[in-house]
């Protein structure tokens, strides 16, 4: 055995017992692996995922840092992505067209989802963003064209075949969409009761984590009146993340919130994405903001792709119309007024 083999090895086993955040924070200076090791041990479940939290409960890291360490990360990769530009799609769309009530709303659409990336898509109202989500989860069928999630071309699927391929995906709606007579925790444990055969105490302990993963511990007992929009925000994204989904799909996640809500909101997407690796799909009007917490855009204008790429060369666009909707600018191609 090689010098590197031991070295790869070592550091495998390391992000095993330490998981992916606490190699993270260690290697950042901000905790030991004692300190790591410590918080694992009392942690109410062996859930390496959760180390930051745990870290921060016992007062070795603010949760700023924290937060801060995990945006730093993203960034650096949102860089590499730039560079490389390498990443195999989950969903593609090729060659869709969909027309509703006589217009046109998605034109000859191509696109690329990249596989455990966050991908930003924006445009104007009316432009195809939620019906190009529709699509997505099979919601919608396109006229023609295909729309593929994996290797599996879902519109030529039947209803059965296609529910297995929704268990991949869950789905943060605009308004948050939880149900006024169910407590918080009731909410969570929706789609669990509905669509698994857990029992109670399994489901509990799910929901409790899907809590502590959104920095909700003990507000099961909640019911929504009771929430602000920011806590509904995180509520329903423990619901679409209690189900354990590969995508993660978030329509218009900060619609309606103050900006230091909206900031803690994407601080919140960037938290689950370094947890989970999920891939993620954000429909957002907050732009610039939005591209900043994604490694991937897309642009819808009129029913087309006007660009799709590195978030980071969207955001640099010299495209007329881009610019002019990133700078919220009234003189341009988009006449509004």
């Amino acid at each position: 055995m090689t010098a590197t083999t031991t070295q790869t090895l070592s550091t495998t086993d390391k992000a095993i017992k330490l998981g992916q955040i606490g190699i993270l924070l260690v290697k950042a200076g901000l905790v030991t692996e004692q300190q790591v090791e410590e918080a694992l041990s009392h942690q109410l479940e062996s859930d390496t995922d959760l180390i930051g939290e745990a870290l921060v409960s016992l007062g070795y890291i603010t949760q700023h840092d924290l937060l801060d360490c995990l945006r730093r990360q993203l960034n650096q990769e949102r860089q590499e992505y730039q560079r490389s530009r390498e990443c195999a799609p989950i969903i593609r769309f090729e060659n869709v067209v969909k027309e509703l009530d006589g217009r046109r709303i998605l034109d000859n659409v191509n696109l690329e989802i990249p596989n455990q990336k966050i991908t930003a898509i924006i445009g104007l109202s009316g432009g195809g963003k939620s019906v190009s989500l529709k699509h997505m989860i099979g919601l919608m069928k396109p006229d023609s064209g295909s729309v593929w999630i994996g290797d599996q071309d879902i519109t030529t699927l039947n209803n059965a075949q296609l529910n297995k391929v929704r268990q991949q995906f869950s789905m943060l709606f605009q308004s948050g969409a939880l149900f006024d007579s169910m407590s918080v925790f009731d909410n969570i444990a929706f789609p669990l009761r509905e669509k698994t055969k857990m029992k109670e105490d399994q489901i509990r302990r799910r929901v409790e984590k899907a809590l502590r993963e959104v920095h909700l511990p003990n507000m099961g007992g909640k019911f929504p009146e009771e929430l602000s929009g920011g806590m509904v925000k995180r509520v329903a994204l423990a619901r679409a993340m209690v189900t354990q989904p590969s995508i993660i799909m978030l329509d218009e996640p900060t619609a309606g919130l103050d900006p230091i809500i909206e900031r803690s909101i994407h601080y919140l997407i960037c938290d689950t994405y370094m947890r989970t690796r999920y891939t993620m799909v954000v429909i957002s009007h907050a732009v610039p903001e939005i591209f900043n917490w994604a490694h991937h855009g897309i642009v819808l204008h009129e029913g087309k792709v006007l660009a799709a790429g590195p978030s980071i060369d969207i955001v640099n666009s010299k495209h007329p119309v881009i610019k002019q909707f990133i700078n919220g600018e009234l003189d341009g191609p988009v006449k509004v007024m």
